[in-house]
């Protein structure tokens, strides 16, 4: 097996390309082991292209191989972002979250992966770009094929970077879940939510939770129903009980029955509703 560490990106998809679909790329690799190994390993770690955090443009750009405590603690992530720090946050143990990486977290395609779903919730789009040098733009949500398995090959493409647009003055957003214990295990429900406010009604609002589909799962009828609402008493009540009536879940022998899933889908949803709508009517600044 051969093993590479990219000095540049023009380098690493020349190594993926010489791989003839036997070479793939990786950044933290935390879940390498738990799969089949590939002949070559190109790590893309040490790019400028993956691992820079920065706003330009009007957009916030992550590298997709910048690590999770490295998002969880970014003060620009942490400002803009807020639901992606607290998904970053969520992750395994304080080893994973400095190794494991924000683009591996999609590419693996757990349907309840912290980061994926705070991602979605933000309405974050990543970046790729092929061995034939060809740059495409997909929503995070587009990029599931089935469970555990992205559409992304990573033998012949490269996930360079995420672009979000940021929260301003009046939105905010935010990121729950529940699990049996506060690290170390899957949710049994995760989700998150992004909000703009205008003179206290909601303008524009993104609610996801999981698991549910492969993807994380948007709750278009929910929002509907939040568009020109006040985040008060009666919307969260009326939340509830739409999200357990929008989305199906499945019950697990290792997590949770579908019936108590069914109940914390509803009740996370209108807890992250919530605290991004406090977060957007904070003072008039940056919403998170």
């Amino acid at each position: 097996m051969s093993y590479l560490i990219a000095s540049s990106l023009e380098e690493a998809l020349t190594s993926l390309r010489d791989g003839s679909g036997k070479a793939r790329a990786v950044a933290g690799a935390t879940d390498l082991y738990l799969q089949e190994m590939p002949y070559g390993l190109v790590d893309l770690s040490f790019l400028k292209e993956t691992t820079v955090i920065e706003e330009k443009e009007g957009l916030m750009s992550l590298g997709a191989a910048v690590t999770h405590a490295l998002a969880a603690s970014s003060p620009l992530v942490l400002s803009r972002a807020r639901a992606l720090a607290e998904g970053c946050a969520a992750i395994g143990s304080p080893q994973i979250r400095n190794i494991g990486t924000i683009g591996g977290n999609v590419i693996n395609a757990a349907p309840a992966a912290d980061a994926a779903v705070a991602l979605v919730g933000l309405g974050a789009k990543a970046e790729l770009v092929d061995i034939n040098r060809e740059t495409r733009t997909e929503a995070v949500e587009n990029l599931y094929w089935t469970h555990n398995r992205s559409l992304v090959d990573s033998s012949k493409e490269i996930m360079v970077r995420f672009l979000i647009k940021p929260c301003l003055a009046g939105e905010g957003s935010a990121f729950t879940r529940f699990a049996a214990r506060r690290a170390l295990a899957l949710p049994m429900v995760n989700a998150a939510a992004r909000v703009k406010l205008e003179k206290g009604f909601v303008k524009e609002v993104r609610l996801v939770a999981a698991p549910a589909r492969p993807a994380p799962t948007r709750l278009l009828k929910t929002e509907e129903l939040v568009i020109g609402r006040p985040v008060n008493g009666e919307t969260i009540s009326m939340v509830e009980k739409a999200v357990a009536e929008e989305i199906e879940v499945r019950g697990s022998l290792l997590r949770c029955s579908a019936r108590y899933r069914q109940h914390l889908v509803g009740v996370l949803v209108a807890s992250a509703l919530k605290t991004a709508a406090t977060r957007a009517g904070t003072s008039g600044k940056a919403g998170d």
